[in-house]
């Protein structure tokens, strides 16, 4: 028989400017949620691919160096952490990499949409699993409502969407986003949250450095390289009242990374002058 060749092809584009462009095998999975569309193909080149909204969230090819690279700049400066919020994470990801932090007690994660934590279930376990474990706590919800009722103070907040801003919820937009975060820092503790594409975005990147910005004297950027995002560069906003970004400890991470690595953290933060002009930084 003879075999037919699908020209089947993924397309996600930022800002209309540029992108990236995945030939697919097959659809594995698509349905429309309360909140938006999710899909699941099966890619040549990154292997099962996730979209929402139709922009990629997660491949099997990166979703750990995108996971490394948004918890342990955080939890390797504060590795005495106990309490740590994820708002967004419904794939799990971001919670496996805290989880290899021994001390961590609790781990809180905000996830809107129900419908992404059971895909991941079924077609990313390798990040789904962490949802599982005792010391995670799920909630479904908005994240901006729960930061507004919730009344416990945490050692580092996370960030997991790839900026502040998410079509499926009026969670993350700059505006009262910082105050709320700053309430639920305790004191000392770490704000990480993705700017987004400096390249391609630099207008939306500087305005949320200025709104975070009133709140924490001295917002650091790292930049994080994630071939499977439009742009492959993302920028990450890295954010203390007390605590530098580069004071990494050196108490041992349980299990294999792909990524991250203590020597790694300084030149996360060290960036290239053309991004410094970009996010309107001194160089």
């Amino acid at each position: 028989m003879a075999t037919e060749n699908l020209n089947l092809w993924l397309e996600d584009l930022y800002g209309d400017q540029a992108g990236i462009r995945l030939r697919l095998r097959e659809c594995l999975y698509s349905a429309t949620s309360p909140f938006q569309r999710i899909a699941v193909y099966d890619s040549v080149a990154f292997g099962k691919v996730l979209t929402l909204g139709g922009a990629i969230a997660l491949t099997d090819f990166d979703e750990a160096l995108y996971s490394e690279c948004l918890v342990h700049p955080a939890l390797s400066v504060v590795p005495t952490a106990k309490r740590v919020l994820i708002l967004g994470g419904g794939d799990g990801g971001v919670a496996r990499e805290v989880l290899r932090y021994p001390g961590v007690e609790r781990v809180t994660v905000v996830e809107i949409d129900r419908q992404v934590v059971d895909v991941c279930k079924q077609y990313f376990p390798r990040a789904a699993d962490a949802l599982g474990d005792k010391r995670v706590e799920l909630v479904i919800d908005d994240a901006h409502r729960f930061l507004r009722d919730a009344t416990t103070a945490y050692d580092v907040v996370i960030v997991d969407a790839c900026e502040l801003t998410s079509t499926a919820s009026d969670a993350f937009h700059a505006v009262g986003f910082a105050d709320l975060v700053f309430k639920r820092l305790a004191d000392g503790g770490v704000l990480v949250a993705p700017l987004g594409c400096p390249t391609f975005d630099a207008d939306h990147c500087r305005g949320t450095l200025r709104k975070l910005g009133e709140k924490f004297a001295h917002p650091h950027v790292y930049l994080m390289t994630i071939p499977s995002f439009p742009g492959g560069q993302w920028a990450v906003a890295w954010c203390s009242t007390k605590q530098p970004p580069t004071a990494v400890a050196t108490t041992a991470i349980g299990g294999d990374l792909r990524c991250w690595h203590p020597g790694l953290q300084a030149g996360m933060f060290a960036l290239p002058r053309n991004v410094q002009s970009q996010l309107g930084l001194s160089r």
